[in-house]
């Protein structure tokens, strides 16, 4: 099984083109070789040797292992496998750094949370989640505040897999959870280490957070903005891995490496033991300056490190939040039902990465909960550190605000979007139209005015500009085939459509899409109203505002 389990995980990687068996890898031009961990004792002088193996000669670590995901484990690397991270990123790809991929963990059923789960809470890993064929996370999916990003695995029964090589020369289409999922992370960074090696240990991180999307998963509650305007889910990290934005933004001839990394160490120095009770809490307010007017000083966030020490009579009745001085309200550990272990935590790294990109100067609140009301338990919390982690200045890719746009339209889903251009001319005129087809027709070869700067996210197609100047058009559709008439742009501004881009992605941020404006545009699978694909959706958002312009 252990075997088996490998060869899946290599498969999705590596399994070559061209063949005429099974799939195609990510990364088939990479080289992918096993290391044999998990057939016997495992030791930390076995993790170390393997975290550490060869690190001048492998680039990326792929882990589709960890702690038993049983609701009620703690634990983490010891002390020879932390030292064979840190040696990895200092010292693996020649000084550049080893990327380590890890999954995050299968234990949602159970109750788990992977932030008691040490190696995907590293600052060294890059943690993947899943995510369904129908965007939502899985019924194992495991929820904590260390996800990076998210890529796609096995949902429910009726959900595809991941097809990949199996053991004997067989294929397989049963490869399932978040152990499928972080091999299509790591196929991903390969490709983009194929377009820029030069990339370090933390680009890398930077790219999964900026370039991950938001969209394709926004019909799932937890996302929030954090105080530097990126979203965030501690179910999916910063959102769905997109392979093709990830490699274009490491090209090398635009791409800057990010700033030295700084580390702020944040504590209270008088700080006495406090008492916490059934339902009780303890509230621990932390301003900073963030070392300011030190060498270390940090104006830019990236992981953040809550290093407590809490005995407790009960563990699994306790929830920590983390408040940063921007606002944002994260999930350190969530109760979980099944640990009743009386030995609490000693010296444990509770990391969070929902504060990228923020400005750590101010006060910060810690917010430690009995949630059981148990009234038996007891404890202290002993003592504890904040140790920031970030740089002196911005990295230059955030110097611009983060543009989310609805991901499905913006790349042109070529199922929705030319199967509408394709049939344009069996669709009745939409009613309304007409009133403002004088104030939206464009002249014959006419360039669209008001173009945006070339930085910003996405572009529409040819195919949708196609559609929107039939949608707006003063005659009726032509009964010519739209992809043999010659182009034709529309006179739209570009601020009208990426205004309704954005008022087409607002409903998606609320609690209850029934709320929403355009709640018969919701996708089919989110509840039973009949399938709208997104892009009828736009058209609906363009035609509103240029109704309200009119």
């Amino acid at each position: 099984l252990i075997l088996r389990h490998g060869t899946r995980c290599a498969g999705e990687i590596a399994m070559q083109a061209n063949n005429h068996k099974c799939g195609v890898g990510v990364a088939y031009n990479s080289k992918v070789g096993g290391i044999r961990m998990l057939d016997g004792i495992v030791t930390d002088a076995i993790e170390a040797s393997s975290i550490g193996f060869n690190p001048g000669h492998v680039d990326i670590y792929s882990a589709s292992w960890g702690p038993n995901d049983d609701g009620k484990t703690v634990e983490g690397p010891g002390r020879l496998a932390q030292k064979a991270f840190e040696y990895g990123v200092k010292q693996g790809r020649q000084g550049k750094g080893s990327i380590f991929v890890w999954a995050s963990g299968n234990g949602g059923r159970q109750g788990d949370n992977c932030d008691c789960d040490g190696y995907t809470d590293s600052i060294y890993t890059i943690s993947i989640s899943s995510a369904s064929q129908q965007g939502l996370s899985p019924w194992y999916a495991e929820k904590c505040s260390s996800t990076l990003a998210t890529s796609y695995s096995s949902g429910d029964y009726t959900d595809q897999r991941i097809t990949s090589a199996d053991l004997h020369n067989d294929c397989t289409e049963t490869h399932t959870g978040t152990s499928a999922s972080a091999p299509l992370a790591a196929g991903i960074f390969a490709l983009a280490l194929e377009a820029n090696p030069n990339l370090t240990w933390r680009d890398m991180q930077h790219l999964v957070v900026w370039t991950s999307e938001y969209d394709p998963l926004a019909n799932n509650p937890g996302w929030k903005k954090n105080g530097a305007g990126l979203m965030v889910n501690s179910r999916f990290g910063f959102g769905l891995l997109n392979a093709k934005a990830l490699v274009d933004l490491a090209d090398p001839r635009t791409w800057s490496s990010v700033p030295e990394k700084k580390e702020c160490v944040v504590k209270d120095n008088d700080f006495e033991p406090r008492a916490l009770k059934a339902n009780g809490e303890v509230i621990i307010e932390i301003p900073t300056r963030a070392c300011e007017g030190q060498e270390n000083a940090i104006k830019s966030l990236e992981h953040v490190q809550f290093e407590a020490t809490i005995e407790y009579s009960r563990r699994g009745d306790l929830h920590v939040t983390l408040t940063s001085a921007a606002g944002t309200s994260t999930v350190l550990l969530a109760e979980r039902e099944r640990d009743t272990s009386p030995n609490g935590f000693k010296n444990w790294d509770f990391m969070s990465v929902h504060t990228w990109g923020e400005n750590p100067i101010g006060t910060w609140t810690l917010q430690i909960t009995d949630m059981s009301g148990r009234m038996q338990n007891e404890g202290r919390i002993v003592n504890w550190k904040l140790i920031l982690h970030g740089t002196a200045s911005q990295p230059e890719h955030m110097k611009q605000p983060r543009v989310y746009t609805s991901y499905n339209t913006v790349q042109n889903d070529r199922r929705g979007v030319e199967k509408m251009v394709d049939s344009r001319e069996e669709q009745p005129t939409q009613e309304g139209l007409n009133e403002y087809a004088q104030a939206s027709q464009s002249p014959s070869g006419g360039a669209v005015e008001g173009r945006r700067d070339e930085s910003a996210e996405g572009a529409p197609s040819e195919a949708m500009l196609r559609l929107l100047q039939s949608a707006f058009s003063k005659n009726s559709p032509s009964k010519q085939s739209p992809k043999k008439s010659p182009s034709a742009k529309l006179n739209i501004p570009y601020e009208n459509f990426y205004e309704a881009l954005e008022r087409l992605n607002k409903p998606s941020q609320l609690k209850d899409s029934e709320d929403s404006l355009y709640n018969d545009y919701v996708d089919g699978f989110y509840n039973m109203k009949p399938y709208k694909h997104r892009d009828d959706r736009l058209l609906q958002a363009l035609v509103d505002l240029l109704r309200e312009e009119n």
